[in-house]
């Protein structure tokens, strides 16, 4: 990885200074009391702090950092998972158990889904918090295993973990639940059918779960109160909640099994319809698994019990009550609730030992499905490390997606952002007309308008950018970008009426005052500009724009002394400006 990819990306890091060190003012910030952020994530900023003081903006160090905390996590799965499975495979020896647990997290932390948390920096709540879970995981199950003063120590180890995880990223909030299903199977503290609480410590399986869901009923609701750009109920209609919920499960398998065409934005379509084949689909696979584990429960709860857990974690990211950001599906949602199927792999795995033992499965075939586990695992590393090098750059990242999305609208956009902030503006039109022709509703009109405008056709910029000013009215950047595009378009009385009804509003609007002055200029007006100019100078003396303006004003009156004071002053604040504005 050599730099920060992705729109999100590069403000997080390259273009926001707040988490950029440790002081008091860093950490109101990271705990979301100053400028707000998108998510709240505080122990994250955190630790992306540190990392800055480290590494600085080297976006090495940060991804160094991802991928020893992804590795710890699966490190910590694995003891999860040895855990879990010996309680839940009888008759297997201990090695049996490990090799189990070795393959359930080598699944799972080698799958290509993984990439896009590990990769992707803006993602270090999904591997921070990841590991945090997976430590309160396991001191909860520590704590089942003890008793007295000991098993106190650890309940209390588990909720501190819990905690901390939810500041790192609440997407834990679902745990509660998780750790009750666990509790029926394969713990078999609490018992269904008979009253929750009728197994052996069930009562005390309830009791020890209340401080869990304290911890996520603050954390939810803190970090609800802190989040921005989300949509709730009411932003969709209502039958598309559980259609969302049905696409997401179903995704998350089918990627899981078939992990190919992975990119980083799958759009959200424009318009919902009932008849949308991957809501429709997607609904239906999901209902049907559910029967056909409850039917199954009794004799097989293993696969019921993972299903659950599935179902429970990634609810929260499925849009079933909120929904943030445009993607309708995300690899790095499956991050948390992969950990489902791959216990089930782990499971197998040590059954397949067990029929080997009693005889049931021959010697020859168990080695040959051994054989088979590895080259899909081996397979699996292939393919991530190709992933992996899909997430280089922005552009590659981008064109990756537009090339396996090209009807995504946002896909391309980010390709054309890509290219134009890579310094190649020619290369950004074709995929930025293409978004604007697919979602002309989006706002991508100034991009395409900055692109044209930076290869040298301001004319053909012109209307792209009158056409985002009219999607954002309010902008001043774009009422001084218009403004001067149509100034180089050859256009100056047009852009004299721009700034004039800008002024009209704002009197004392610099940008507007010299937004009007240098069109004067360009209209042969250039003593009318003057006052203008002189007028936006002494309301901001170290703004450079009215200083620029102001000499090219007395150049092309011929005025030469008062041309000079002005580049003398703009020398002070700017003097490679001031050298470009003293060519004539």
């Amino acid at each position: 990885m050599r730099r920060f990819v992705r729109g999100r990306g590069v403000y997080n890091f390259t273009l926001n200074a707040h988490y950029r060190g440790l002081g008091p003012r860093h950490l109101l910030w990271m705990l979301g009391l100053g400028p707000t952020q998108r998510f709240w994530g505080p122990l994250s900023w955190l630790t992306l702090g540190i990392d800055w003081t480290v590494w600085g903006l080297d976006p090495w160090g940060y991804h160094l950092t991802n991928l020893l905390l992804h590795a710890a996590t699966a490190a910590t799965f694995l003891l999860v998972a040895e855990r879990l499975l010996a309680r839940a495979v009888t008759g297997v020896s201990p090695t049996a158990v490990r090799v189990g647990a070795a393959a359930a997290a080598l699944f799972w932390a080698l799958h290509p889904l993984r990439v896009e948390s590990v990769a992707w920096i803006s993602e270090r709540r999904d591997v921070l918090s990841g590991l945090l879970l997976m430590l309160t995981v396991l001191a909860w199950l520590r704590s089942t295993e003890s008793s007295g003063s000991e098993r106190r120590r650890w309940t209390a180890a588990a909720v501190v973990a819990y905690a901390l995880s939810m500041l790192a990223k609440p997407i834990g909030m679902t745990l509660p639940l998780v750790l009750l299903v666990l509790d029926v199977y394969p713990l078999r503290r609490l018992a269904l059918g008979r009253g929750v609480a009728a197994a052996p410590g069930g009562r005390a399986a309830l009791r020890e779960t209340l401080p869990f869901a304290v911890v996520a009923v603050v954390g939810a609701a803190v970090a609800l109160a802190l989040t921005h750009e989300v949509k709730g109920l009411a932003d969709y209609p209502l039958w598309v909640r559980p259609a969302l919920l049905g696409y997401a499960l179903a995704f998350s398998l089918w990627k899981t099994a078939l992990p190919l065409g992975l990119i980083p934005l799958y759009e959200i379509p424009a318009q919902w319809s009932a008849a949308d084949p991957r809501l429709v689909l997607g609904t239906l696979a999901a209902v049907g698994i559910t029967g056909a584990v409850a039917l199954a429960w009794r004799r097989w709860p293993g696969p019921a019990t993972a299903w659950a857990v599935y179902v429970i974690v990634i609810s929260p990211v499925s849009g079933l009550a909120i929904h943030g950001g445009p993607q309708i599906a995300a690899d790095r949602y499956t991050y948390l609730p992969a950990l489902a199927p791959a216990l089930l792999i782990g499971a197998m795995v040590c059954l397949l030992v067990r029929s080997v033992g009693s005889g049931i499965v021959a010697a020859g075939s168990a080695r040959l499905a051994a054989a088979g586990l590895v080259v899909w695992l081996a397979g699996f590393g292939v393919l991530t490390w190709q992933q992996t090098e899909v997430w280089r750059d922005s552009v590659t990242l981008w064109d990756h997606a537009a090339t396996f999305a090209p009807g995504c609208a946002r896909c391309l956009h980010g390709l054309g952002v890509a290219w134009y902030r890579g310094g190649a503006p020619q290369a950004a039109v074709p995929p930025l007309e293409r978004a604007v022709a697919l979602r002309p509703d989006l706002p991508f009109q100034a991009d395409l308008g900055l692109a044209l405008w930076a290869s040298g056709r301001a004319r053909d910029a012109v209307p792209h950018l009158q056409a985002a000013l009219a999607q954002q009215p309010h902008n001043s950047q774009l009422e001084r970008r218009v403004g001067a595009v149509l100034i180089e378009a050859g256009r100056p009385e047009e852009a004299r009426a721009h700034f004039s009804a800008l002024l009209r509003q704002r009197p004392d609007d610099v940008d507007a005052l010299t937004g009007l002055g240098l069109a004067l200029v360009a209209s042969g007006r250039a003593a009318e500009s003057v006052a203008y100019l002189e007028h936006a100078a002494a309301l901001s003396p170290r703004a450079t724009p009215p200083r620029f303006a102001l000499a090219r004003a007395y150049l092309a009156l011929g005025d030469r002394p008062r041309a000079d004071r002005a580049l003398a002053v703009l020398r002070t604040i700017d003097p490679g400006l001031a050298e470009r504005a003293g060519r004539r």
